[in-house]
């Protein structure tokens, strides 16, 4: 099992304050719903919107659509992270978390707590669209240095101590990047498909390790 994968279940059963306390963490959760992504292919990439360091899709799709992406801010003391960031598929509740991979990833190559993840660079993580993301690459291409100020604009003025989101709408299109700071900042953070009790996919969740149950399993 994955380290964090009971945390995960608690968020979406509205335990995860109760969670913390019997895992003797302080601090609590609050849910906030960011905007809805566009997923016209379904095909799902989940990256560091800013360097576009990784652009290949989850080898699994999901039917094409709006959803629902939803931050958990992590909350201890005067601090407030991003600890995880999940786009619903739909409102069943997950029982349990799978890798999500790209292609040429196994799942049987992870030994127990390894995790395959997204590198951050610049503190965002984000999800979009395979068709949004090569769009996005084409669109950085045509600025200098690959900087998009109106990204960084979108960023800029809804940060609130110690956190950064955006749905960033690429112009004349209607494809959109929903981005979020990533925990503390730079790293590698996994991604995981959720699945309700009949077996079927309901979330897909991205993990910045902003806790870590290790010490108290």
């Amino acid at each position: 099992m994955y380290i964090n994968e009971k945390l995960m279940i608690a968020l979406r059963n509205h335990t995860a304050d109760d969670f913390l306390k019997e895992n003797k963490q302080e601090g609590y959760f609050r849910e906030q719903e960011l905007a809805k992504i566009k997923l016209p292919t379904g095909k799902i990439v989940a990256n560091d919107p800013l360097v576009l360091g990784e652009m290949e899709a989850f080898t699994i799709r999901v039917p094409s659509g709006e959803y629902p992406v939803v931050l958990y801010i992590y909350h201890n003391n005067d601090d407030q992270r991003v600890a995880f960031a999940e786009m619903r598929l739909n409102e069943k509740i997950p029982v349990r978390y799978e890798p999500a991979l790209v292609e040429g990833q196994e799942a049987e190559a992870l030994e127990e707590d390894e995790f395959f993840g997204y590198g951050v660079d610049t503190g965002t993580g984000c999800f979009m669209d395979e068709q949004t993301c090569k769009k996005l690459e084409a669109l950085m291409d045509t600025t200098e240095y690959g900087e998009l100020t109106e990204f960084d604009k979108l960023l800029e003025e809804s940060y609130v101590d110690t956190y950064m989101t955006a749905n960033f709408v690429l112009p004349e299109t209607d494809f959109n990047v929903v981005a979020f700071s990533s925990g503390y900042g730079d790293g590698c953070y996994p991604s995981f498909w959720g699945y309700d009790a009949a077996g079927e996919l309901c979330c897909l969740i991205t993990d910045f390790c902003v806790i870590d149950m290790d010490d108290n399993e």
